[in-house]
């Protein structure tokens, strides 16, 4: 027995061994470790660790569905050429009345913690396509009657934020109100951010303050001047020439957020620049004086959150003035652009330029120059009915105040006149699942103007003085 057991130990030291010595001819194959996406939650939901990196990543976006309808109008528009040609009289048979509207956007946000503090990226590319009402808000531009369909990609947001400086494409420092409210004739002031190199600095209990450098030449008011024709110093033409960002716009808030809301007050200077030319000049705008004004604007915004209603119930509202800065008192807020409120409602302002140049002697070598004051207000009321359902109560108004030379010059010469634009929006918006909206609203605006000097014959028959009219829309929505 004692035999049988050394030889069968014996024979499986020697197979052990045999195939010890085999396997150590195989190559060697070591299993990679395996990286599973972590969560992290340093930063809210959503975010989770970028494998083999020490950055947090949230990926997003949200797609929105636009059916509008507003009644056709008449209009007269005046393009602030200073040429009698630009009166065109546009005919309701040719504007659209109902628009589609459909967008996506996708957006990352990205955070790596360091030494100073958080450093964040953010991007955020929209994609559009519109027709009829909703590819150009009036229908029609120029003398376009309708608007067609146009497909567009735009970059919504794209910015770094380290260490309190915040430096690429951001909301404006200047705004209170957040874009992309839900509401269609009252549009918040720069829905695409704007350009800029910022400084904020928090100083606890939910102060802060910020400075900034914004880019002015995406200021839609400030790429053009109005020009005065046969001017009432001269019969002379003034042409505006070559018109050049000097510097950027200075930009700086001071804010304060509490559990009960939020406080703002911020303002805004920047220069508004043009050069003189006239008809008989070889090159226009060379031979010509610079004229050269400062643009300003202030405003003030307040949110009071009002839990004692309704879990979420909040109202907010916003006022501004401005000289020669239309841009930030009549975008800002929920505030329309009123040259493209005026051609939508029917009416014939075209109060679209921050200056308003003049010839002060026949060579059109000195220059008068004087700037439109403006000023709005708006405010919101957001009420929840139930956790999914809510509504949304919305009054604006604008006012704006060319210059008394502007209100003294014939319209064919480029004369304007004082105008006001107010409106009121009601909306009902239901979320069956989170981030998910269905909705409907109903606006009315109404504006109100005088007849600027020597209005052609017969335009003021074909186009209201005070024209009025009203929109309604279908959305739904669905962030994610």
């Amino acid at each position: 027995m004692t035999l049988t057991k050394s030889l069968l130990l014996g024979t499986s030291a020697a197979l052990l061994a045999v195939a010890g010595a085999q396997a150590a001819d195989l190559p060697s194959r070591k299993a990679a470790p395996v990286e599973y996406v972590r969560v992290c939650d340093a930063y809210g939901a959503g975010f989770y660790w970028i494998p083999g990196t020490d950055t947090c990543l949230k990926v997003g976006g949200r797609v929105r569905v636009d059916m509008w309808y507003t009644p056709a109008k008449n209009a007269v528009t005046h393009r602030s050429t200073g040429v009698a040609a630009a009166n065109t009289f546009i005919s309701s048979n040719g504007v659209d009345q109902n628009g589609w509207y459909a967008r996506g956007i996708v957006n990352m946000d990205a955070r790596t913690q360091s030494a100073w503090g958080t450093v964040q990226t953010v991007f955020a590319l929209r994609l559009m396509s519109a027709s009829g009402l909703a590819n150009t808000p009036p229908g029609y531009s120029g003398n376009v009657f309708a608007a067609g369909n146009a497909s567009t990609a735009t970059i919504e947001a794209a910015y770094i934020r380290f260490a309190g400086f915040t430096v690429g494409q951001a909301a404006s420092n200047f705004t209170f109100l957040p874009p992309y409210q839900y509401h269609s004739m009252f549009t918040a002031g720069f829905p695409n951010g704007i350009r800029q190199l910022a400084y904020t600095a928090t100083f606890g209990g939910g102060f802060s303050a910020t400075i900034a450098l914004e880019n002015r030449a995406e200021l839609t008011n400030s790429t053009a001047v109005n020009t005065l024709g046969a001017n009432p110093f001269t019969a002379t033409a003034a042409t505006a020439g070559p018109i050049a960002q000097r510097l950027p716009a200075l930009v700086g808030n001071v804010r304060i957020d509490q559990p009960w809301g939020s406080a703002m007050l911020s303002a805004a200077v920047l220069e508004n620049t043009a050069t003189f030319g006239n008809a008989a000049l070889a090159v226009v705008g060379n031979a010509g004086p610079r004229v050269t004004r400062t643009g300003w604007a202030v405003s003030g915004g307040l949110r009071i959150n009002l839990p004692m209603l309704a879990a979420g119930d909040h109202i907010q509202g916003w006022v501004a003035y401005g000289v020669g800065a239309l841009d930030y008192v009549t975008n800002s807020g929920i505030n329309s652009n009123p040259p493209v409120t005026a051609n939508w409602l029917g009416g014939f302002l075209r109060a679209d330029r921050n200056v308003t140049l003049f010839c002060v002697n026949a060579a059109c070598t000195v220059g008068g120059a004087e700037q439109t004051k403006a000023w709005s207000a708006a405010a919101m009321f957001t009420h929840y009915w139930t956790p999914s359902l809510r509504s949304n109560l919305i009054g604006s108004y604008a006012r704006i105040m060319p210059g008394s030379v502007t209100r003294n010059t014939a319209w064919a010469n480029g004369g304007l006149s004082n105008a006001t634009v107010w409106g009121v929006m009601g909306s009902l918006i239901w979320s069956p699942v989170r981030n998910f909206d269905i909705g409907v609203e109903l606006s009315y605006a109404r504006l109100n103007q005088s007849l600027p000097l020597s209005f052609p014959v017969g335009l003021g028959t074909l186009a209201s003085v005070s024209p009025s009219n009203w929109t309604g829309r279908v959305r739904v929505e669905r962030t994610f």
